[in-house]
């Protein structure tokens, strides 16, 4: 999720003060104003049914179309499309390499129906709490506050509060993250451009440090219209490096040395970049919340992520199979540097992620904006954190230059936690025991059943069972990529083309379509590539 994600988000604030990631106030129950009898809002379908939530004879949902600017469901699954489409998609076939070439597309679609069906959830337990407070819509946080405040157990109530600090902390935790991976991304796919015509090409990090300064400037831009401008840009840069991809990666595909299953070590390599191609989760509910008719969004959220599912699969295995062990963290590495089309799609998606980082740094200072109203000086504190936001990722990307571990890092340690372990946590505590719809105050109208069904023993295992999962990939993913940063920091190999600075990468390649290192023998990777490729033409040039 990562490029265009925020965008949305963006443009969700404009338009309702109950979308942002950290400011709603908690305990804003102010129900809505009744409408009169011949409102236009009695010619719509007001009835919403659907399991384990309550009957409402006048949907509190159905007030969103007040909204001008609501989307329709088309415009909605555009929003999906670019909201889950990211650089994430880039690494799949690095992570296909890591579970083989079988049991890495099932392990795929089988991370893609938990995802999406944790979407499902968060979306289903946002409406239970709107009709319960009388609000039209709620964010990732605000919904796990009203979880915990309304749960079974009562120990907890008073962290309620509290609780949504849980949801900011991994939130801005994934943003920063993909900040620094967009430092790395962009020294290196520059790198490779610059040194095909300068044979003094300085290292990959040099690039980073240069790349920030333009970064730096850019970051003090705080007008949401500028920034929906960028993502505009981004998104047509997008499709179009996609397109270039695909004619580089389909001709000559072999399955010569690709394993079906990989080393069971690497695997939890595979979890976390799936994990991080897959944590669109954040923006869910925002989409959801700016639809004209938001009782299609489950049909729309399953249309878009089975789109977006299907081209990761594709990217993913078709990548695998042109490139096999010679893989990187991210595709655009491994096109022919030769070739001006590969030079181009390497620019184009580097201007990309420029325009991404810019998006994504919007949120951590969304996150902090009820601290920095709270301070004297605050646009100066707050240029301040811009600054030393940019200097930090930048750093962290210049420490550790290797994107796939960057990738498979933050998609297990923080992005595990948003799309797998706290929706079905969230649904437990909403929906584990009956509960009166107007315990507080009956701020929905015309309520007709005050009972919520709980959840069935087969529900409660099925969560169980997902959150086990999740914990346990972030568990052995965060172990093994924190053991493969190590190994990286201790390395002296500068000089792969996953780095971005294999000089061989400036001779033209006389077959780049038959990669002649298909030939090579194949060993399985451990937790860490040990047979991290030195760069395509080094490999075709030892045969």
């Amino acid at each position: 999720m990562e490029d265009n994600s925020v965008s949305v988000n963006v443009s969700s604030r404009q338009h309702t003060s109950y979308n942002t990631f950290g400011n709603m106030v908690n305990n804003q129950h102010t129900p809505l104003l009744n409408s009169s009898d011949g409102d236009d809002n009695d010619n719509r379908d007001t009835n919403y049914n659907e399991s384990n939530d309550e009957d409402i004879d006048v949907s509190i949902l159905d007030r969103r179309h007040v909204n001008p600017n609501a989307t329709s469901d088309a415009a909605t699954l555009m929003h999906l499309l670019k909201g889950n489409i990211g650089t994430g998609l880039l690494g799949l076939p690095w992570a296909i390499w890591h579970a083989g070439l079988v049991l890495g597309p099932v392990l795929l679609v089988v991370m893609a129906i938990v995802c999406v069906h944790c979407m499902h959830l968060l979306v289903k337990c946002s409406k239970h709490f709107c009709r319960k407070y009388g609000v039209p819509s709620m964010d990732y946080s605000t919904v796990m506050t009203h979880a915990v405040r309304n749960g079974p157990i009562q120990s907890l109530h008073k962290y309620a509060d509290k609780s949504r600090y849980i949801v900011d902390t991994f939130l801005m935790i994934t943003q920063l993250g993909f900040c620094c991976v967009y430092f790395v991304f962009m020294g290196q796919n520059i790198r490779q451009v610059v040194a095909h015509y300068w044979q003094h090409t300085p290292d990959a990090r040099v690039f980073m440090a240069v790349i920030c300064i333009p970064i730096i400037l850019l970051s003090f831009i705080r007008s949401l219209k500028v920034l929906a401008w960028f993502s505009v840009i981004a998104n047509i840069l997008t499709v179009v490096s996609l397109g270039i991809i695909f004619r580089f990666i389909i001709p000559g595909l072999t399955t010569v040395n690709r394993p079906l299953v990989a080393n069971v070590t690497s695997i939890p390599m595979f979890f976390g970049t799936a994990v991080y191609a897959f944590e669109g989760i954040g923006v869910i509910l925002p989409i959801e919340n700016e639809m004209r008719n938001p009782e299609h969004f489950p049909t729309v959220l399953n249309v878009g992520m089975s789109l977006v599912s299907s081209l990761y699969l594709s990217v993913g295995v078709v990548g695998y199979l042109q490139y096999g062990p010679s893989i990187c963290g991210s595709i655009t590495l491994n096109l022919n540097n030769a070739d001006p089309l590969a030079q181009s799609v390497k620019i184009l998606y580097s201007c990309t992620i420029l325009f991404g980082w810019l998006l994504q740094m919007y949120v951590p200072m969304q996150l902090l904006q009820p601290w920095l109203q709270r301070q004297s000086w605050t646009r100066v504190k707050e240029a301040v954190i811009r600054f030393l936001f940019t200097i930090f990722t930048c750093s962290c990307a210049i420490a550790i230059p290797n994107l796939g571990d960057y990738i498979s890092l933050i998609g297990a340690f923080s992005s595990s936690f948003l799309a797998l372990i706290l929706p079905p946590i969230i649904e437990l505590l909403t929906f584990s025991s009956p509960s009166e719809v107007g315990d507080q105050e009956p701020l929905v109208e015309k309520v007709v059943s005050k009972r919520t069904t709980p959840l069935s023993k087969l529900q409660i295992l099925k969560n169980v069972v997902i959150v086990v999962f999740g914990f346990s990939g972030f568990v052995a993913g965060t172990i093994v990529s924190v053991k493969a940063i190590v190994k990286d920091l201790g390395s002296n190999d500068t000089n792969s083309v996953c780095n971005g600075n294999d000089r061989h990468m400036t001779i033209p390649y006389t077959n780049y379509t038959t990669p002649s290192y298909t030939t090579q023998p194949y060993s399985s990777p451990s937790y860490y590539p040990t047979s991290a490729p030195a760069g395509i033409l080094n490999a075709s040039t030892s045969t």
